[in-house]
């Protein structure tokens, strides 16, 4: 297993766990992410240029997004750099 499988997994795991739930949709904080992957952010999830490629980025040169939430079926709705917050939203019924 890579490394970033590893940690972004974590974050996958977390919002497996929420869609198991029910929800089809969440936000959380940068710190309660932070605190999910055991460690900060990069820099660039934070930076007014840049965040929207690291949040939303595609395919080989984003394997934090697939490990972390688009292979689960969850996509980034919004990110508010100033309140520190991403909403993730996933289509109900995905498997």
């Amino acid at each position: 297993m890579r490394p970033v499988e590893r940690l972004y997994g974590l974050l996958g795991a977390h919002l497996a766990a929420t869609a198991a739930a029910g929800e089809t949709r969440c936000t959380r904080t940068f710190a309660v992410l932070e605190g999910i992957l055991g460690r900060p952010l990069p820099a660039t999830a934070r930076q007014l240029r840049g965040h929207r490629q690291w949040w939303r980025g595609h395919g080989a040169g984003a394997p934090h997004c697939w490990y972390g939430w688009l292979r689960l079926g969850w996509r980034v709705e919004a990110v508010d750099l100033a309140a520190e917050t991403v909403t993730f939203a996933r289509p109900a019924g995905t498997v």
